[in-house]
């Protein structure tokens, strides 16, 4: 989700299991199967009018390949209101933040997927 002033929406993830603490773009549950994307749109941290990225982001972990669909969204009014547990943040800001190589890929795919909205 980006905000009018093309800053990205993070959260902290829980402290305990995968990339634990770290910051994430907001997301539906990682699991084994599949997600139907209207399951997953359903399933969204935010009910927005969501538009699915061409493309997917895949990292590999130890024991696993992870592979995400990108669904987004600009939201034209979302500067400086608080949503709860997400905080927005510049682009050029993202060093400040623990985010995960798989989440600086997200990013990545986002921004370079914003001409689609």
């Amino acid at each position: 989700m980006l905000n009018e002033k093309g800053e990205i929406a993070l959260r902290r993830r829980p402290e305990k299991g995968l990339l634990g603490g770290m910051m994430e773009i907001p997301s539906t549950d990682w699991r084994g199967e599949i997600w139907d994307d209207a399951d997953a749109l359903a399933l969204s941290p935010v009910k927005l009018d969501w538009r699915l990225a061409s493309g997917e982001v895949r990292h590999v972990f130890t024991h696993f390949e992870l592979r995400l669909r990108l669904a987004l969204h600009v939201d034209r009014k979302a500067a400086g209101k608080r949503v709860a547990d997400i905080i927005w943040v510049a682009p050029d800001r993202l060093d400040d933040y623990a985010l995960p190589t798989v989440m600086r890929k997200v990013v990545a795919l986002a921004l370079a997927s914003t001409s689609l909205l």
